[in-house]
């Protein structure tokens, strides 16, 4: 009975030791990651929301600019003021289809419809109700909004667009309640541009849209350009909406069947919040079948009425299964320690528990007035002495009281240094899991490791120069004396071996000072002046002379560059620096083919009013994995001595201070053309594009 008290209390005072303060810090942990996830999650949808916005704001700002340009042309103006519908037929439509619109209609400076390019035959009705037409009559300058357009409006221009629109609204759990069982309506991105005369005279103005109902471009390029189309578990991580009031007219939400979840409705809280309340709604929302982390925005009209929302929502599951991960890990190491103490707690409690048995059949005996009893025991510990000082209690009872009440104490204390040790063990795990993220801060070494380098490279350059006139006078002697042998080397093999030995230090600390270079250009990235005039042809010029004793032994370079391209404001020495970078890795790439291979440079302007310079290979190219990840810094295909992995990533933040972007297409053993566009107008480096997905990679040599 004695024996199994001890070793119960033994093991549960372990059990309990580590229990608890285990349980208590895998709570605490739990805890933080998922306030932390859930709040990295928040600050992601935010920032997707307002990509989101761009995008939509995007669309207008070119329906707008489409219309002021057209607006201006002679054909359209001419036939206002001759009243001759003749000359738009074709003209209209051609416009209607460069532009992708639904709608591209003429009115007069009466409000009327002069022309309508869907539905020609139909004219003279007045427009003056559309608030974007009586803006450009009154103001006579351009507009664009999102609007509202009742049925019979989208009747005259195309029975196909009325029928677009419509939608039969589908009954939605915790919606608001409504009688509403269609949606007749539709809504539409439209602009409105005034039409003036060669002579200044007002004659009209030119209205286009773009019907959003079933109509997937917005959405998926928000998917696609936020959420780089990923996919989790079969499910798309990223997803937007656009709505009519609180009916789903656009939107990537699949439905259980894989078909778009169109027609369905937002919840009531939503709903409220946005749509009555003018307010942008955050938070964890159920969307059609999934979780996710969501936000809507109100989307208003040209008189400021909330008429629809914007929504992005990011999948919740992947942010679930990495906090159910954290957990098992946690749990995990928690049922580790206990088991471990549980192991050594048996085994301890079973060493003690064995000599007191036989004392406690022993004590039994003298009790009974057995004072010949003796314990017999090869411990040479506590218990030992404890049987000795027994097999002296029958003369010295008292004494043999004592020593036991001693041997109780040394007992407690060896309970507590275990414990002690246990918790520093605890304590070492923790310590090594913070060490390992100090990693991430080797690029803050780059500079302390500059330090002895640059005495390295200084007193190599001494010795250097010291070989120089010390050799000589070496040389004379050995001339005189053939045996002469220096450091117990023959003279000729020591002059060999320490002029080597000096010119691969050397070499040693100039690639030592290259990645350091490497490492501080990404790790203290300055933005710099872009207050230069660069032109990009003579910059084309000036890395072609720089690269080309590197170029010429692989490829021929063909140059196709624009007449008169606009110079943009920047910085020439890092444009140059980003070109070289991609030429050379070009041709790497060819070079990588084991044949001669060509590259091919364009520039030219494009629609965008940006610059754009295309850098095609026909080198070995790269697969898809390799190219998601050319941008990660230290990340390389190449060689040790052809880079460190830093190149491209720094390139990529040089162009991305321009506000410029990054195109990359690749294919395995076809090559890569890699394409770089910067606007004419350029904003702030804040300002700049997200970084691309694995559209965004370097030539087909791999990562610098």
């Amino acid at each position: 009975m004695t024996s199994r008290s001890i070793s119960g209390r033994l093991i549960k005072s372990f059990s309990i030791a580590i229990l608890i303060p285990s349980l208590t810090t895998a709570l605490v942990a739990v805890t933080m990651i998922y306030l932390q996830v859930l709040g990295q999650a928040q600050d992601r949808v935010t920032s997707d929301l307002e990509a989101a916005r761009e995008i939509f704001q995007n669309n207008l700002d070119r329906l707008k600019d489409a219309m002021r340009i057209h607006a201006t042309r002679r054909v359209v103006y001419e036939a206002l003021a001759s009243s001759d519908h003749s000359s738009l037929d074709n003209e209209m439509e051609r416009v209607r289809q460069v532009e992708r619109l639904d709608v591209l209609t003429l009115v007069d400076a009466a409000g009327r419809v002069f022309f309508r390019a869907h539905n020609p035959a139909l004219f003279g009705d007045d427009l003056t109700w559309d608030p974007l037409v009586q803006h450009v009559l009154v103001e006579k300058t351009p507009i664009a909004s999102p609007q509202i357009v009742p049925r019979e409006a989208l009747l005259k221009e195309a029975p196909a667009l009325a029928e677009q629109a419509l939608m039969e609204i589908t009954p939605t759990p915790k919606a608001l309640p409504t009688q509403r069982t269609r949606e007749t309506a539709g809504m539409m991105l439209r602009s409105a541009a005034p039409v003036f005369a060669a002579d200044g005279r007002f004659r009209g103005a030119l209205v286009g849209g773009v019907l959003i109902n079933r109509n997937y471009e917005i959405v998926d390029k928000v998917r696609t350009t936020v959420f780089k189309d990923m996919v989790y578990r079969g499910l798309d991580v990223g997803t937007a909406t656009i709505f009519q009031n609180d009916v789903r007219i656009s939107t990537n939400v699949k439905n259980s069947d894989g078909t778009r979840a169109i027609t369905t409705r937002v919840s009531a809280e939503v709903a409220q919040a946005v749509l009555d309340n003018g307010e942008t709604w955050r938070g964890r929302a159920f969307v059609v079948n999934d979780w996710y982390i969501a936000a809507y925005a109100p989307i208003v009209d040209a008189a400021n009425r909330t008429i629809g929302m914007l929504y992005v929502g990011t999948l919740e599951q992947p942010y679930i299964d990495s906090l159910y991960r954290y957990l098992i890990l946690l749990s995990g190491i928690t049922l580790l320690g206990v088991l471990l103490v549980s192991v050594v707690s048996i085994t301890v409690a079973q060493r003690i528990s064995r000599p007191v048995r036989a004392i406690a059949a022993a004590s039994q005996a003298v009790a009974q007035g057995d004072y010949t009893q003796k314990v017999v025991t090869s411990s040479q510990d506590e218990i030992g002495q404890l049987a000795s000082d027994f097999n002296r209690m029958t003369e010295e009872l008292a004494r043999a009281h004592g020593e036991l009440r001693e041997w109780g104490e040394n007992l407690e204390r060896k309970v507590e240094q275990r414990t002690a040790e246990l918790r520093t063990m605890q304590a070492q795990m923790l310590q090594r899991d913070k060490l390992a993220s100090i990693g991430e801060l080797v690029a803050g070494i780059a500079h302390e490791i500059n330090n002895p380098n640059t005495f390295i490279r200084g007193n190599i350059a001494i010795v250097a120069e010291a070989l120089e006139t010390i050799l000589p006078l070496l040389d004379e002697i050995a001339a005189k004396q053939p045996d002469l042998k220096v450091a117990r080397l023959p003279y000729a093999q020591f002059r060999q071996h320490i002029q080597l030995l000096v010119s691969d230090i050397g070499k040693g600390a100039d690639k030592i000072m290259n990645i350091v270079s490497d490492l501080k250009k990404f790790a203290r990235h300055d933005e710099g002046l872009l207050t230069e005039e660069v032109s990009i042809n003579q910059v084309v010029d000036s890395c072609l002379r720089l690269v080309h004793n590197q170029v010429k032994r692989s490829a021929k370079v063909h140059q196709e560059l624009g007449d008169q391209l606009p110079p943009f404001k920047g910085n020439v020495q890092k444009i140059e620096q980003v070109l070289v970078n991609i030429i050379i890795n070009a041709a790497q790439a060819i070079e990588d083919k084991k044949e001669s291979g060509n590259i091919w440079i364009r520039t030219l302007v494009d629609d965008r009013q940006q610059v754009v310079v295309r850098v095609r290979d026909d080198g070995v190219g790269m697969n898809e994995e390799t190219r998601k990840r050319i941008f990660d810094p230290f990340f390389t295909t190449k060689r040790p001595q052809r880079g460190t992995g830093l190149g491209l990533s720094i390139a990529y933040g040089i162009i991305s201070e321009h506000a410029g972007t990054i195109e990359v297409t690749s294919e395995p053993g076809v090559g890569s053309e890699f394409s770089i566009a910067i606007p004419l107008q350029t904003r702030l480096a804040s300002q700049s594009a997200a970084k691309p997905d694995a559209a965004a990679a370097p030539t087909s040599g791999g990562a610098a």
